[in-house]
């Protein structure tokens, strides 16, 4: 039996076009662009059950998207801990980066 998400606009079963269960992990394909992602969240509103897919942080209507046999179900990362020498590097990096950029105003035209 699958899962039922209680909406304001109604019950509705978290499965995929096939029936198949979808759940926050799972690799799924979305019909209409061939677009594929991971499921970080499964929501409800007025207007029915989404999942939110990772690739674009976009909703999809459930019963629109495919869990994807044979791929590994995405298991959350959680929050990680830098180091002081990790964070420099990165801010010596985009120091680097920011030297070598040219702002240049020579295709400027003003207007009026």
């Amino acid at each position: 039996m699958p899962e039922i998400i209680e909406c304001e606009s109604g019950s509705y079963p978290v499965v995929d076009a096939h029936g198949k269960p979808i759940e926050v992990g799972n690799p799924v394909k979305y019909g209409g662009t061939g677009t594929t992602g991971y499921v970080t969240e499964i929501i409800c509103d007025s207007e029915g059950a989404w999942a939110v897919v990772d690739t674009n942080n976009l909703l999809y209507r459930l019963e629109t998207l495919t869990v994807l046999e044979g791929l590994e179900a995405k298991v959350e990362m959680g929050e990680r801990e830098f180091s002081k020498e990790e964070i420099q590097e990165v801010l010596d990096k985009a120091a680097e980066e920011a030297k070598e950029a040219k702002l240049d105003d020579t295709n400027v035209e003003t207007g009026g």
